[in-house]
């Protein structure tokens, strides 16, 4: 009887539990669309406009799309591949993205994007440990089906109109491509001696596991995934190239890394970082931009749409930006 008594007990405390997280899960849902932005811009509340403007750019107009940190941002800028070669790219870079948000940022690009190429920017794999990585997984996983954990915040500037229409509108359209440009100098005097660094090198489990699932979304949409390490004296080693090495090999995808090799880039550490080796300038971004364009031209099907009249729009995109930043073209 005690038994009987003691298995009732518990399944009554087991449903009031299941009871009571159907309950958050229906309130969640219904919030969510209240505090999720209804533009992709700053004004609206989102996060990081400049990894999202691809939402404002046609459908299906964006033939290359790279992901990373700001490295990335900062190495990359797609209107340059664009008046060089045609090619419509943007760089949805973060500041400390790691690789489970840049899943969930390439879902978000599918839903109006079909990119051929995806570019991911891999000194964002290197963490710091699996019990940090479970925390990011709990929180990306949240964050994407509950855009409320994301946005709580914006309390403070709602308005009714936030509570009257639920649709989001995301049109806006990032000039810049999700570039970010910077023309200051600060050299990294001692060169390529990081790469000797012992700093760890392993993947964790979670980095892991969410690389194959980032693998696997673009494979079923076709696309292929092409790794890229800019220079970046804070990070990289020679170790961790080899590690991303087996990763390439593992995925047979290709892995360009220019902390190892310089291609003939001209690239200049005295000249071409703006923080003393952590980011590049517009000099050095410049001159990895130029080798990335000639190796998309040379190594995948590409259009060039200089002269395509559905396009010319980016050719004053780069117009403007070039006259914005007081740049010669």
């Amino acid at each position: 009887m005690d038994k009987s008594n003691n298995l009732n007990n518990r399944l009554k405390e087991i449903s009031k539990i299941v009871i009571f997280l159907l309950i958050c899960v229906v309130l969640l849902n219904c919030l969510s669309p209240i505090f999720l932005p209804k533009n992709n811009n700053k004004r609206s509340g989102i996060k990081y406009e400049n990894a999202r403007g691809f939402y404002g750019e046609k459908a299906h107009s964006i033939e290359v799309l790279a992901i990373g940190n700001s490295d990335l941002y900062s190495a990359m800028n797609p209107l340059q591949l664009w008046n060089n070669h045609g090619i419509t790219a943007y760089v949805s870079g973060e500041p400390s993205q790691n690789i489970f948000s840049a899943y969930y940022l390439l879902k978000e690009v599918y839903k109006n994007q079909r990119p051929e190429v995806v570019i991911l920017e891999v000194d964002e794999l290197f963490s710091k440990g699996d019990a940090d990585d479970l925390d990011e997984v709990i929180n990306n996983v949240l964050k994407y089906n509950f855009p409320l954990f994301e946005y709580h915040s914006r309390w403070k500037s709602m308005s009714h109109k936030d509570f009257k229409n639920l649709k989001v509108k995301y049109k806006d359209r990032m000039i810049s491509k999700g570039y970010i440009y910077h023309n200051n100098i600060q050299s990294h005097p001692t060169g390529y001696k990081y790469m000797k660094e012992n700093r760890s090198s392993a993947l964790s489990v979670t980095t892991q596991l969410y690389l194959d699932k980032f693998m696997q979304l673009a494979s079923d949409h076709q696309t292929k995934v092409l790794l890229v390490w800019y220079p970046s004296a804070t990070t990289a080693t020679l170790k961790r190239h080899q590690t991303i090495e087996k990763v390439a090999n593992r995925y047979q995808i290709p892995f360009i890394d220019f902390n190892t090799d310089q291609y003939n880039t001209g690239f200049n550490w005295m000249t071409d970082t703006r923080d003393g080796g952590n980011h590049l300038n517009y000099s050095g971004a410049t001159k990895m931009t130029k080798y990335i364009g000639q190796y998309l031209k040379d190594n995948y099907t590409l259009n060039d749409y200089r002269h395509d009249p559905h396009y010319e729009q980016w050719n004053k995109d780069y117009e403007m930006f070039m006259k914005k930043n007081k740049l010669a073209y």
